[in-house]
């Protein structure tokens, strides 16, 4: 990837200053681990009161490479100072496979602890994290720095001790669901997590942009009737094709006419679109879903009886995560495999909002720049690519294209096979466990024995990968490909060409295409790489383009299905061009979910400073009585003309607040008198009731009270929004925007919830007995 203007700008402002820092080597040479950690406790010192100058940063990245040097043999060269200089600023440096970004990670870390920050470093895996903090973490304690590893299913002690230490490892799902449970506590000392100050983000293209698709839940078990999910599926295994559209790149489908009409004959409901129908309507959209978008050994896989889900840009299972809002069930049912209980969101947050909370953010990756607007609209992150220590001695070839599959495969097998007989090693990268398993089908059949690493087998991965770069090793890989695990390659093999990869399809992003072929010619080794596609890969068939279609048929008609690649530039163009077009379809979803979660974000953040306010005070932040006088207002006080049908509503408001209570006014009696003066009488009452208990013991009752209401309500509202995003589109008519539809509804059912848990609450406070503490 070529560097622009400004990219080389800053590389050679940084260079000059990662040369001073090597220059600067003898000076901790001679000090011993004390007089090292004492130079760390000087500059935490210092830099409480100080700004850092720039030959503070010089000294203190010295210090670092110094302890590096001694405790794990590694002397950071000038590109790496260059990509830890770039990391402070708070951009994402793409640095190619192999050049050393776990070493870079320690300064940027080192630096901002200095700085009196506490850091988080986010991996994409808990075994990356496990092996950086081995890695760097020992570096990092020689310099007195404290180190921890965040991991899963640790109790509230074991996880309030990880988050004291200085510099914290772990995946961005563990942080974000520790940052929702904190926000699901009812005693402040029940917190884990402290400041959120810097994040350092590594594989940052993977976490920040491909898993921000899927956003975080907490949830529990919802009731429903889980025989529907069975019941459509019937339905949908009728449907033709004159039923129902579909937009497979959009992942949308809808029901037309017919199948409406089909539908609703099914299910014996005169409309689907009507209240009544709405339960049937929205388990049908599921189940063609489930048909129709989302395949087997593509989006998810069946083991064991069950269903797990695949992520779609690493190839892995993602064991223990669900679809939500039902999809995972419709899939079940799909299967015919047991149809389990749909969950209910308890809290959520996406990847990006999670992280868009921390002050300073940075991320490094081996492939960033074709997301470049991405990182800059969503994160405000400049994407600086590093140069490489040693020239890149890959030689990367153009692509085979083939008009069919089956001699695509068969050009596959016949280019591993004469690399096999040399000893060569080659990795074979698909995008699907379907194709993995049909290439492994054929080199079986060849007789060329080869290891398999996709989802079925992902614990192995480390393993797998590790043994790929032996000679005449044959690996077939998803394009989880080993990211983050060393390739190392036998000494004889860098004379037979090194690592030899093979792409058997373009992917939907040419960063997933670009790391791929990055396993291969790693810090200046031999290498060599190249795709072989055909027309009827995924990529294509689903490229819609009348011109491409008319190019296809033609090129189809003059095929000679000689075997030979038809290599022609059109054809090259077509496939950069639907490549684009997805990418920008997904960037598309991507911004729309974080377009609609940002209606939500809003509404937790106002709901969660709420909460800690009250934890923070120990009692009520707006006091019971300004409460109860509001809803008492609200209920009873209303217009003088108001029509009969309304003030049927406000007297059973009227009724279910004081229906229960011990309010010595019966209804009757309260109807005859002056609204004015109902509610002071309510008020007054309360108070002198509230007055018999000691104040200790109120104050808990009403936080307590208080809490359980709005965080049952507020799950019961986050229901109600997931219903209303997923119906917006259905309802979306005429110049209507659906985002503006979903946010103007939005904020009023977000007021209802607010107007809601504060009623409950009035009349949780009437129903007080000084008698028996508390009555129901």
């Amino acid at each position: 990837m070529k560097q622009n203007f400004d990219d080389r700008k800053i590389v050679k402002q940084y260079r000059e200053i990662a040369r001073q820092i090597v220059k600067k080597e003898g000076l901790y040479k001679n000090m011993d681990q004390d007089e090292l950690r004492e130079q760390t406790n000087y500059w935490r010192e210092k830099f409480k009161t100080k700004e850092m100058s720039e030959r503070d940063k010089i000294n203190i990245f010295a210090l670092a490479r110094e302890a590096a040097s001694r405790i794990i043999g590694l002397d950071a060269v000038v590109v790496q100072l260059i990509g830890a200089l770039v990391l402070g600023d708070g951009k994402v440096a793409e640095m190619k496979t192999g050049e050393g970004k776990t070493l870079m990670s320690l300064f940027v870390m080192f630096i901002e602890v200095m700085r009196g920050n506490r850091v988080h470093l986010v991996t994409a895996n808990e075994y990356l994290a496990r092996r950086d903090r081995e890695e760097i973490g020992q570096v990092l304690e020689y310099l007195g720095i404290s180190v921890a590893l965040n991991e899963s299913d640790l109790d509230k002690d074991q996880k309030k001790a990880i988050y004291t230490a200085d510099v914290i490892y772990g995946t961005a799902s563990e942080f974000g669901f520790d940052y929702l449970r904190d926000n699901m506590v009812r005693q402040k000392e029940d917190k884990v997590q402290s400041g959120l100050d810097f994040v350092l983000i590594d594989e940052a293209d993977s976490i920040l942009i491909d898993e921000a698709r899927t956003p975080l839940l907490i949830s529990d078990r919802k009731e429903e009737d889980l025989s529907l999910y069975q019941t459509a599926n019937k339905l949908v295994k009728t449907m033709m094709k004159d039923e129902y559209e579909i937009e497979e790149h959009k992942r949308f489908v809808w029901l037309n006419d017919a199948g409406i009409e089909k539908a609703q004959k099914y299910w014996g409901v005169e409309s689907l679109y009507s209240a009544e129908g709405q339960a049937e309507l929205r388990i049908t959209m599921l189940l063609m879903r489930a048909h129709f978008l989302m395949h087997k050994d593509k989006d998810y896989v069946v083991l064991d009886d069950e269903v797990l889900i695949i992520d779609p840009h690493t190839g892995r299972a993602l064991p223990g995560r669900r679809f939500n809002d039902g999809l995972h069930q419709a899939i079940e049912a799909k299967e015919e495999v047991e149809v389990k209980e749909e969950s209910r969101t308890l809290a959520t947050i996406t990847i990006q909002n999670y992280f868009r909370m921390y002050k300073k953010i940075s991320g490094m990756t081996g492939t960033a720049k074709t997301e470049e607007e991405e990182f800059r609209q969503i994160y405000n992150m400049d994407v600086v690519v590093i140069p490489t220590n040693l020239r890149i001695n890959r030689e990367d070839v153009p692509d085979d294209i083939f008009y069919t599959k089956k001699e695509k495969g068969r050009a596959i097998v016949y280019e591993v096979s004469w690399r096999y007989e040399k000893g060569q090693p080659t990795l074979i990268g698909t995008s699907s466990i379907k194709s993995n398993e049909w290439i492994s089908g054929l080199l079986d059949e060849a007789g060329i024995p080869h290891q398999v690493l996709n989802a079925k087998n992902h614990a192995q991965e480390a393993e797998i990968i590790a043994k790929a770069g032996k000679r005449g090793m044959v690996t077939l890989a998803t394009n989880m490909a080993g990211r983050g695990t060393d390739i190392k390659l036998d000494p004889d093999v860098h004379k037979l060409g090194g690592l030899a990869v093979i792409g058997t399809e373009r992917h939907e992003s040419r960063r997933i295409d670009l790391q791929l072929m990055g396993r291969s010619g790693r810090r200046g080794d031999p290498g060599f790489s190249k795709f072989m596609i055909s027309l009827e890969d995924d990529l294509l068939e689903q490229f819609e383009s009348k011109s491409w279609e008319k190019l296809s048929v033609k090129l189809k008609r003059k095929a000679p299905r000689d075997g030979k690649p038809v290599n022609s530039s059109k054809i090259h163009a077509v496939v950069v061009n639907a490549q684009k077009r997805l990418e920008g379809a997904n960037y598309d979803i991507r911004k729309d979910l974080l377009s609609y979660d940002e209606v939500i974000d809003l509404q937790r953040k106002m709901v969660y400073k709420e909460r800690d306010l009250l934890l923070e005070r120990n009692k009520l932040g707006v006091s019971s009585e300004k409460i109860l006088r509001e809803v008492a207002e609200y209920a009873f006080i209303h217009p003088v003309d108001i029509e009969q049908e309304k003030l049927e509503k406000y007297y059973a408001r009227q009724k279910e607040l004081l229906g229960g209570t011990k309010f010595p006014v019966s209804f009757d009696e309260v109807s005859l008198m002056e609204p004015a003066e109902v509610v002071e009488k309510i008020v007054t009452w309360h108070k002198k009731e509230r007055d018999k208990f000691p104040i200790e013991t109120i104050t808990a009752i009403e936080k307590e009270v208080y809490l359980n209401l709005m965080d049952q309500m507020w799950v019961m509202h986050l229901d109600a929004m997931v219903q209303l995003r997923e119906g917006i589109h259905l309802r979306a008519y005429g110049q209507q925007d659906p985002l503006v539809m979903y946010q103007k509804e939005g904020a009023q059912l977000f007021e209802k919830f607010q107007a809601d848990y504060h009623f409950y609450f009035a009349h949780a406070l009437l129903e007080l007995d000084p008698d028996g503490l508390v009555q129901g």
